[in-house]
């Protein structure tokens, strides 16, 4: 290959000697690399045969590392890899001869194109200077973009056909109000061409700022229209103020073919319309699954520091010795260039967003209007556009895997492995191609190191069904994916920017229950209101909901904080509300809670629950419908209750590490002792007290009392949802319940006690409030019931009530002036806002020694906020979200609560309702 490249290259003509020089050493720098990585597992595993046999000379492990490195240099070393590897030299000749091929083309092609190409930057550039060379991805028989540097400017080389680049830089040109949306300037050739390079450059000023972000949402505009995807965080580049797409070969691209999901209608279609929104070209924040990217977020608006998950990538351990080995270690993501200043905080900018969205659709809509926008869609016809139709990664990986030693000692095995994988992938993958010869090319590609690419002609009628479709598109609904998106980000922040405080205006406390019942008539209808409705009576929500990789938005899910759970049991609140005369009356109730139960049913026997607890696990679906049972009296839930519960088995439980109340081991006793009361069953005290022991075993105890490492906050915290608080209060009750024996009773009293003597190391007097010890954590005292004063003074009434131990009263009455520092104001949530608030004080006035608002000026003041600002969901602010603890469903059953006969429990203690109510 190097051979083959030495004397290919001096034969280009058209190129200075030094120019050639500096693509001979591109190429030779790439071949070095690509099969450098190709072939690190034959050598390290050949290194460690040879080592383990006692073949290799040397006194310490440096010196037999040496001894091998002379091995592989001598002339039996080859021979011997092509007995046992048969398909490593003729893939790796292969390969490298690709590679080869493709560097002499671009040699060729810039000799040729030199005047254009000087044309292109506006001057000669002069000689070249360097070149990056097969950094990405290759496709299409070693080809790659690469990247041509001269004295003073760059060039990208595109090895693929770039009319569509031209096309989207004339169509944004033809724009009013698209200025700030930037496309490079290419020189067409025949399959291939040339593009500007644009560099990436922060922002000078918050003006710059300001265009970018507006830019941005112009962009998702355009790609609405234009049915663009695959612009990720590689694809965008902040080049200051101009939000530049550098790669815009995925447009036009049809919606995929679905299974039905087995969860309703519903679903399918609440699916469906999260595939066809702006969410689909990968601008906005949105994380992946799978097993090497898992939480990972590429989009070019996300991906924020501080966020990324690390990634799992094979690296080489112990280099240089004969130990030297492959381990898959976690490594930081490499930042991209689509961020317009270093610290980034999108949630600043989302108005701009919306703003340069709005801008530019009505631009579209009025161009279309004049019958112009036609046209200027039809320019794309003829161009070349690309179908991604399997994850780059899936391709990663099944490359990986041919390459694995064992794959080039039985080259057909290894075949008959991927053609196997990628087949299972398209079962699972919709859109992904199933026939067994295209998967054949597949996996040929995939063999000499290409990643296979799939692309088609845009002609009249796909042009002319993508503008039909953005004539028919719910412009609502795509403005409030856009701010479910960016408050998806947002919620996955550990640092938050600072809340802003909208006290109400002149509060009053007159006619306190019409208005409560106008405010929860209101909020439930816009909850039904909102429901996607299948054919077959199902409902569900599309919002951001809580993942195991974070907020993204999704149908609901089966849990009780965002999920399907947690709307479900509003909903059953206000029907028996409205059926005991406590509520208005409103329209079409009933048939969505039924429509959300089959979800919620179908959810659970369709969706495996990774997480155990009480807000966010399987033990929040026990608690769910035994609520419903409660509320309702329907013939079925109890039983579905006792099929959950019965999920929460010893090894499951053994092997839980969130260990939290929200997602862990510490939220499963309270649903599990009250399943246990309801009915008359000792085996859910069993599982109870298995998580209990589970809270045992991984306890940190020290002088400050017990907490827990957890996988969110391994650093160990206070507070209810995720910290010391939350456990403490489990295990008490735990201690308090006929679980366990006596001897494990007292045990659990006892951590429990610890668990307390943790959230008090972290009460400072001098604020009059507890310390937020979250790592990175930007409020010094929150006030939440998630992480705060709220729920640390819920619990402690709680058990003070149970226990009558004055140190929880202690706490509970510290509680309540730490959250009024800050007030009513922020939001209207149970989980972080005016709602949790509310519940606190209405139930500290039952406490000697309280001393606060009355009932009727904290209630004034809670309606008067939601009267004049809207039910605002907190961190979520104006995005619809109907969930339980961050949204709208909360708002529905705290107002159902405020009445003095409404008995409907607590969400925030995992509180059951009391028995059905006859009514009137």
């Amino acid at each position: 290959m190097f051979g083959e490249l030495d004397r290919r290259v001096p034969q280009i003509t058209g190129l200075a000697a030094g120019e050639r020089e500096v693509l001979r050493a591109a190429t030779r720098d790439a071949l070095r690399r690509t099969l450098q990585l190709r072939l690190n597992r034959v050598l390290l595993l050949e290194l460690r045969a040879a080592s383990l046999a006692g073949e290799l000379p040397g006194a310490d492990p440096a010196a037999r590392w040496d001894a091998f490195l002379a091995r592989a240099c001598g002339p039996g070393f080859g021979e011997a890899l092509r007995r046992r590897y048969p398909a490593l030299h003729p893939r790796a000749l292969a390969s490298g001869r690709l590679l080869v091929e493709g560097a002499v083309e671009l040699g060729r092609r810039f000799a040729a194109d030199r005047q254009a190409v000087s044309e292109l930057l506006g001057a000669d550039p002069g000689p070249l200077r360097g070149l990056e060379l097969a950094r990405g991805d290759t496709h299409h028989g070693g080809r790659a973009v690469a990247r041509l540097a001269f004295e003073d400017t760059a060039v990208m080389y595109k090895p693929r056909p770039v009319e569509v680049d031209a096309a989207l830089r004339a169509f944004v040109e033809a724009v009013p109000g698209a200025g700030d949306l930037g496309v490079p300037r290419v020189v067409v050739r025949d399959g291939y061409g040339w593009a500007e390079f644009t560099g990436h450059r922060y922002c000078r000023d918050e003006a710059e700022l300001a265009r970018f972000y507006r830019g941005l949402g112009g962009w998702l505009a355009v790609m609405r229209l234009l049915g663009g995807t695959d612009l990720h965080a590689e694809n965008l580049v902040a080049h200051g103020p101009v939000p530049v797409v550098v790669d815009a070969e995925a447009l036009f691209t049809p919606d995929v073919d679905v299974e039905p999901s087995g969860r309703g209608d519903a679903v399918d279609r609440a699916a469906r319309t999260i595939r066809t929104t702006v969410l689909r070209t990968g601008i906005l924040p949105l994380r992946t699954d799978g097993y090497a990217l898992a939480g990972v977020d590429l989009s070019a608006a996300g991906g924020l520091p501080g966020q990324q998950p690390r990634i799992r990538v094979p690296v080489i351990a112990d280099g240089g010795l004969d130990s030297a080995r492959l381990e898959v270690d976690e490594v930081e993501l490499p930042p991209a260039g689509n961020h317009p200043s270093p610290e980034p905080v999108l949630i600043r900018h989302w108005d701009r967003v919306l703003a340069g969205f709005d801008t530019v659709t009505a631009a579209l809509a009025e161009l279309d209007a004049r019958g112009e926008l036609g046209r200027l869609v039809g320019g794309f016809d003829g161009c070349r556009v690309r179908r991604i139709r399997r994850p780059t990664q899936t391709y990663t990986d099944i490359g990986r895997m041919l390459w694995h030693p064992a794959s080039l000692h039985d080259p057909d095995a290894a075949r008959a492995r991927a053609r196997d994988i990628l087949h299972r992938n398209a079962l699972a993958a919709p859109g992904a191609p199933r026939e067994p010869a295209v998967i054949d090319l597949e996996i040929a590609d995939l063999l000499v190191g290409d990643v296979p690419v799939f692309d088609t002609e845009v002609d009249a009628e796909v042009s002319s069904a993508f503008l039909a479709g953005w004539r028919d598109a719910d412009l609502a609904r795509e403005r409030d994916t856009i701010r479910s998106a960016l408050v998806g980000a947002y919620l996955n922040e550990r640092r938050l920017p600072g809340r802003v405080r909208t006290p109400a205006r002149s509060p009053h406390a007159e006619d306190l229950d019409r208005r409560r019942r106008a405010l929860a008539a209101e909020a439930v209808g816009t909850v039904c209101a909102a429901a996607v409705r299948g054919t077959d009576a199902t409902a569900t929500w599309i919002s951001p909901v809580l993942t195991d990789y974070g907020w993204a938005i999704r149908p609901l899910g089966a849990d009780l904080y965002t999920g399907q759970g947690g709307v479900a049991v509003a909903l059953a609140a206000y029907l028996r509300e409205q059926r005991a005369g406590r509520a208005d009356r409103v329209h079409g109730v009933e048939s969505v809670l039924a429509g959300a139960l089959e979800v919620l049913a179908a959810t659970e026997d369709t969706t495996p629950t990774r997480q155990l607890g009480g807000f966010t696990g399987i033990a929040s679906q026990v608690w769910t419908w035994a609520a419903l049972h409660r509320l309702l009296g329907t013939p079925g839930l109890l039983d579905r209750a006792r099929a959950r519960a019965a999920l929460l088995t010893p090894e499951v439980l053994a092997e839980d590490r969130a260990l939290d109340v929200l997602s862990g081991a510490a939220g499963v006793p309270v649903p599990l002792l009250d399943l246990a009361e309801l009915t008359g069953e000792s085996r859910w005290l069993d599982i109870a007290a298995e998580a209990g022991r589970q809270l045992e075993r991984t306890a940190v105890v020290n002088d400050r009392g017990a907490r827990w490492s957890t996988v969110m906050f391994p650093e160990g915290i206070g507070g209810f949802a995720h910290g010391a608080t939350g456990a403490g209060w489990a295990l008490t009750r735990l201690g308090l319940s006929a679980a366990g024996s006596r001897a494990d009773r007292r045990r659990w009293l006892e951590l429990g006690s610890l668990a307390h003597d943790f959230e008090e190391s972290l009460y400072e007097p001098e604020a009059a409030a507890w310390a937020d010890a979250r790592i990175g954590g930007d409020v010094d005292h929150p006030t939440a019931w998630c992480h705060g004063s709220t729920g640390i003074g819920l619990a402690a009434i709680d058990l003070h009530a149970r226990t009558g131990d004055p140190r929880h009263l202690r706490t509970a009455l510290r509680s309540g002036p730490a959250g009024l520092r800050e007030g009513f104001g922020w939001s209207h949530t149970l989980c972080h806002g005016d709602l949790g608030l509310s519940e606190l004080l209405h139930r500290l006035r039952a406490l000697d020694g309280h001393e606060g608002p009355s009932a009727a000026q904290a209630d004034g003041e809670l309606l008067t906020g939601i009267e004049q600002r809207g039910p605002v969901g907190g961190l979520a602010k104006e995005a619809f979200t109907p969930g339980l603890m961050p949204g709208l469903s909360g708002v529905v059953h705290h107002l159902l609560g405020m009445h003095p006969d409404a008995r409907l429990g607590s969400p925030l203690l995992l509180a059951l309702p009391e028995g059905p109510d006859p009514g009137p």
